[in-house]
């Protein structure tokens, strides 16, 4: 098993040759602008940083979108609600920054510039995805990163190598990045494990099916690895959620529990972490929510400015950490506006799913590819909200490329009859036959 650095160089590699494609497929680009951002490449190659590669790329991809031509129309046009109120939220952090941000300078640096990367980022999925190929490239894309991103931890945890010390034991985490906290781990880990099991789904052949299944085991094992509760948490979570949505519940559900308890059994890491979920570890990550409402009722009512949560927290409790609590984190930071629009926002990224699998349903597409994305996105995001009550990230680009393909997919149900549309055709036909049998 190569170790992190003896791979480090297919993410530069992935970036170069996706941006020299990109320019006749803009898909291409988008992914490569996602590993430059997300994959730290500036933190291990610095002459990106020098050149100032982020800000650079996003403008040239941004400007060959414009010429693409029809960017209004993606964004604005009919059945754009989520991106509506996604550009309303847009507005109210920057109003809220400019406004009310307790401090300035700690809200820039900490979430409003990672936030412009985050709409950048947002606008690109939406404008670049023309027909069923790109959105499937982009979604294998983003399963396929953070497999990347999830190698480096599950190497330091089978090997027993690095990982960070604490009384408890030793968490197993990447050494820069998206993966360096134990909890964002853990957080990761489980948004990603629902979209990574049910594509398997989608797969007829074995050979298919065990090499889609590849992103799923360094999942599972970076999440033990973790030593994260809310991780242990997360994967109980989506073991009901994978129940509730099979169609033979007891049979699901049984199998379910061997496969766990074989799991917690054969585990000491995942075992130990579960016996460190207590009463007084769940209060103090709900102290987050009730200090954000104890913010808002010191007369915050428009919130104390986007990433300054903790300034208030200290001022009003004498608190000096971020929330770990994203529904105490939005009202804290943006207030009552904030959190009415944030809630609508998801809301929509809901109801857009929803349309999307009653769409493919009807249209008996129950063992499309698209079928099984949508659902893995309904459970990935079911368990990163539940999972949230212990973990802020409301800045955090998860969210929004969720509802970014959400808007996609929603307009590829609408409409496939178009022939430049490229749905499973094949399965399509054998589905319908055996539902009219």
């Amino acid at each position: 098993m190569p170790n992190p650095e003896q791979i480090r160089i297919i993410s530069l590699l992935s970036f170069i040759i996706l941006m020299v494609l990109g320019f006749r497929r803009p898909i291409l680009c988008v992914v490569a602008y996602m590993i430059l951002v997300y994959c730290k490449l500036s933190s291990y190659y610095p002459i990106l940083g020098i050149i100032r590669a982020e800000s650079l790329f996003a403008v040239i991809i941004f400007v060959g979108l414009i010429i693409k031509g029809d960017v209004k129309q993606k964004l604005f046009g009919k059945n754009k609600q989520i991106n509506k109120y996604f550009i309303i939220f847009i507005i109210w952090v920057f109003v809220n920054y400019m406004v009310f941000a307790w401090d300035k300078a700690y809200s820039w640096d900490n979430a409003v510039y990672h936030f412009i990367k985050v709409i950048i980022l947002y606008i690109m999925i939406i404008v670049s995805i023309d027909n069923e190929r790109d959105f499937k490239f982009f979604f294998y894309s983003f399963l396929f990163m953070f497999m990347y991103l999830a190698y480096e931890p599950s190497y330091y945890f089978l090997n027993k190598t690095g990982g960070d010390v604490h009384m408890y034991g030793v968490n197993y985490i990447a050494s820069i990045g998206l993966l360096s906290g134990h909890v964002a781990l853990a957080n990761n880990m489980n948004q990603m494990i629902p979209l990574a099991l049910y594509i398997i789904y989608s797969k007829q052949k074995i050979i298919q099916k065990i090499l889609i299944s590849l992103p799923l085991i360094f999942f599972l094992i970076a999440l033990v690895g973790s030593g994260s509760r809310g991780g242990v948490v997360g994967l109980a979570v989506f073991g009901c959620i994978f129940i509730f949505n099979s169609k033979n519940r007891l049979k699901t559900f049984v199998t379910v529990f061997l496969i766990l308890s074989v799991v917690f059994v054969s585990s000491n890491s995942l075992t130990s972490t579960a016996t460190r979920i207590d009463n007084e570890s769940a209060a103090g990550r709900f102290i987050g929510l009730t200090h954000g409402i104890g913010i808002f009722l010191k007369g915050n009512i428009f919130g104390v400015g986007p990433g300054c949560y903790l300034f208030a927290r200290k001022y009003y409790f004498s608190y000096t950490m971020e929330s770990h609590n994203i529904y105490g984190q939005v009202i804290g930071d943006l207030g009552f506006p904030g959190v009415i629009i944030w809630f609508m926002f998801i809301k929509q990224l809901f109801k857009n799913l929803s349309e999307s699998k009653k769409r493919l349903i009807d249209n008996y597409m129950e063992n499309s590819s698209l079928y099984w994305i949508v659902t893995g996105m309904q459970a990935s995001l079911i368990v990163r909200l539940v999972i949230s009550m212990a973990s802020h990230g409301l800045y955090y680009f998860y969210w929004y490329v969720m509802a970014a393909m959400s808007v996609s997919i929603l307009n590829l149900t609408k409409n496939r009859e178009n022939s430049d549309l490229e749905f499973d055709h094949v399965v399509y036909k054998n589905s319908r036959k055996k539902l009219l049998k």
